[in-house]
């Protein structure tokens, strides 16, 4: 098989096969494949529907010396589209459930059968937090990406399931904030973690509010110390490069949040009550583009909730907008 640069083994045992996304920004996204216990192989996580990916995949497969129907399991680590978008492609091509967070597979069911209304709630709740209803209205294109093959076999893996592959046994955590559903999976004997999107090694992990959950950020902040306190020695994140010391760049992303409050009280005890657009425009200090917009919107939303359900902002609702405000300490 020729040599392709899409392909590595980042691990011994542990095989990589990197495909493109259509985000600005983040323009790869890693699918690994294991041995698995039965005689076949694994998959975590598949990659979106665009360019080349599904090929790609396929390709890995038989790069491993293997078939698609060798395939035993597809596990994803989050219900987001850049992790699950092939997943029906690779359940019809192999015949493998695909096994995830049952909150990941209550949002796969979501995002497979969306309510009547989505992206007028979506819409109304941009609006109320400072956009135009001019500028909210390319976000209902962002739903295109949604219309991809969902897979029809789901099974569910909790915190505390053990799973085998790789010649190991893999310990899975609950790790949520950047999606409710995420999963990590940790090997004890030598501390390699396949982590997702919860801890990558250059950039921070979006961890975007929409109402639900409540407080994505406390979610994730708490994630960040689960990682932690496994100490894992070498990292396997859905974006980028692997990196070591996972326990120490875990705690770096928690600092960077820490420092992101304290700038959304900065801004809010100069500018007085504000919507959390105002509030995003003066924490990402350049142009945005309009789905980066969306993006830096729900990050700040994720901080100011945080902060409000702490009790170190309080909201209020005028004229159909939310407007933000440090409490007074004096009357």
């Amino acid at each position: 098989m020729a040599e392709r640069p899409y392909f590595a083994m980042p691990y011994q045992g542990i095989f990589r096969v990197t495909c493109p996304t259509p985000f600005p920004g983040l323009p790869h996204v890693h699918v690994y494949m294991a041995e698995g216990t039965d005689g076949g192989i694994v998959l975590f996580d598949t990659a979106m529907p665009v360019g080349d990916s599904f090929d790609r995949i396929l390709q890995g497969i038989e790069w491993m010396g293997r078939r698609p129907s060798d395939v035993e399991r597809i596990y994803l680590t989050h219900a987001h589209p850049d992790h699950f978008g092939c997943a029906g492609l690779l359940q019809e091509a192999t015949g493998a459930p695909v096994v995830c967070h049952p909150i990941a597979r209550d949002a796969l069911e979501r995002m497979r059968n969306p309510s009547a209304d989505r992206w007028e709630r979506m819409a109304d709740l941009y609006v109320e937090h400072g956009r135009s209803e001019a500028e909210v209205v390319p976000s209902q294109a962002s739903g295109a990406f949604m219309q991809m093959k969902h897979p029809d076999h789901i099974t569910t893996i909790e915190e505390g399931d053990v799973v085998g592959f790789a010649g190991g046994e893999w310990d899975i955590y609950w790790t949520p904030g950047h999606e409710e559903g995420h999963v990590v999976f940790h090997r004890a004997s030598d501390g390699v973690l396949v982590v997702g999107d919860t801890v990558l090694g250059k950039i921070t992990p979006h961890i975007g509010w929409m109402a639900e959950p409540a407080d994505p950020l406390g979610q994730f902040l708490s994630s960040l110390d689960k990682v932690a306190a496994l100490d894992p020695s070498f990292v396997l994140p859905g974006h980028g490069r692997p990196f070591d010391e996972g326990a120490e760049r875990a705690r770096s992303i928690a600092a960077h949040h820490e420092l992101r409050l304290r700038r959304c009280l900065e801004i809010l005890m100069r500018k007085g009550p504000c919507h959390a657009m105002d509030v995003a425009r003066g924490l990402f200090d350049r142009d945005l583009f309009s789905y980066q917009e969306r993006l830096a919107l729900s990050e700040t939303l994720s901080h100011l909730e945080y902060l409000r359900l702490h009790g170190r902002v309080h909201r209020e609702q005028v004229d159909g907008i939310w407007l933000y405000e440090v409490p007074k300490l004096f009357p």
